[in-house]
């Protein structure tokens, strides 16, 4: 005789949970936060009634705490008076344009894996992986802050992990178009800029808050004190180097001293812009993206300019050390980094000089007569 066996499991309301008989008692498994929960009791009701409680309980908890667009908006004015106008520009960009379009809604303690992957989704093939890797790192932050200002917070941001960075991509003008660039610029007010960048690898920002009491031509000595950003307000202002390797003195070479000498003299900088304040930094690019014109080079960005001074003093044999100096980089370890394709080419040569240096020890090779 074949009996019916009790059912021992039942499936609750729709996205209610599930309730399984375990012994003498029933467990019923339900979701809440992200996560999976348990709860027990000696009949499917009991175990009902407590999940239900369960999520009142969370509910209740969840009701204080801030939407992500309150607490961000929030968050950002607490900083603004901490960061660099640069970097507190940037987290708002973040901000605003990548984290509260998305999660915006959501609250600070109902978060879970599956929106920050949601937020990773809606950035990629929009945006580098290093963007979206610093907007992950700007909210992780921002919750960060949350936590010790005493919100409840979800630690989903750090269950998963932030996007890849991209791998940097180095664009450098070859040989012929700094040539080209060099003998198109001459006469032009902007001539030193495209030849300090192209020759020692200054920044844009560094150029724009160049002074003349910076540069001793007779000594052909230039020193690095300063780079131009703008403030929140949008004013054109310099600030000191992010990093002390960024201060640094450099010697002129001739291409640049000339180029200096024929620079005409508007005021305290180099190259003013309205009201003698730096020269923005989209009027700078304007007048590049003219000069490439000019030059019949083809589209590439200014920064350019200092990849390719890098790249050329390290195909020219110029330690990388020296080379990361010039660059005012606080790591030799981010120069190698940057420009590893260029060191490449060096590995042949440090063999051949292995080879030719112990080629006297290397045992000889008995012929014999036949020459074989």
């Amino acid at each position: 005789m074949r009996w019916k066996m009790a059912r021992s499991r039942t499936r609750g309301r729709f996205g209610g949970g599930t309730a399984r008989k375990r012994g003498d008692r029933w467990e019923f498994r339900f979701r809440l936060d992200g996560a999976q929960r348990s709860v027990y009791g000696r009949t499917v009701a009991e175990t009902r009634v407590k999940a239900d409680a369960a999520r009142a309980e969370w509910r209740q908890r969840l009701a204080p705490s801030p939407t992500l667009r309150r607490w961000l908006d929030e968050w950002l004015a607490m900083r603004q008076g901490t960061l660099r106008a640069q970097t507190w520009l940037a987290y708002n960009m973040y901000v605003h344009r990548h984290i509260i379009p998305v999660l915006g809604d959501v609250r600070l303690a109902a978060l879970t894996p599956d929106y920050i992957e949601r937020l990773h989704g809606s950035m990629r093939h929009k945006v580098s992986g290093t963007t979206a890797q610093h907007a992950h790192c700007v909210l992780a932050s921002a919750l960060r802050s949350a936590v010790r200002h005493g919100h409840l917070v979800s630690p989903a941001v750090h269950d998963v992990p932030p996007p890849r960075r991209s791998s940097p991509l180095v664009e450098t003008l070859s040989r012929d178009e700094i040539s080209r660039l060099i003998t198109s610029a001459r006469g032009d007010p902007l001539e030193a800029a495209y030849v300090l960048a192209a020759t020692l690898g200054m920044r844009q920002g560094e150029l724009r808050a160049l002074r003349w009491n910076a540069i001793q031509l007779e000594e052909r000595r230039l020193v690095v004190r300063g780079n131009a950003t703008r403030t929140i307000g949008n004013q054109q202002v310099i600030s000191l180097p992010k990093t002390r390797a960024g201060h640094r003195s450099l010697r002129l070479p001739d291409v640049a001293v000339d180029a200096l000498r024929r620079t005409p003299r508007q005021g305290d900088l180099l190259w003013p812009g309205p009201g003698g304040d730096p020269i923005p930094a989209s009027s700078f690019c304007k007048r590049w993206i003219s000069m490439r014109r000019r030059a019949g080079i083809r589209p590439i960005n200014f920064h350019a300019l200092r990849h390719t001074a890098a790249t050329l003093a390290l195909e020219d044999g110029i330690p990388p050390h020296v080379v990361s100096a010039m660059l005012g980089h606080a790591s030799i370890g981010t120069t190698l980094g940057l420009y590893a394709h260029v060191t490449h080419p060096s590995i042949d040569n440090l063999i051949e000089a292995i080879n030719a240096r112990y080629s006297a020890h290397r045992p000889l090779r008995l012929v014999d007569g036949k020459g074989k």
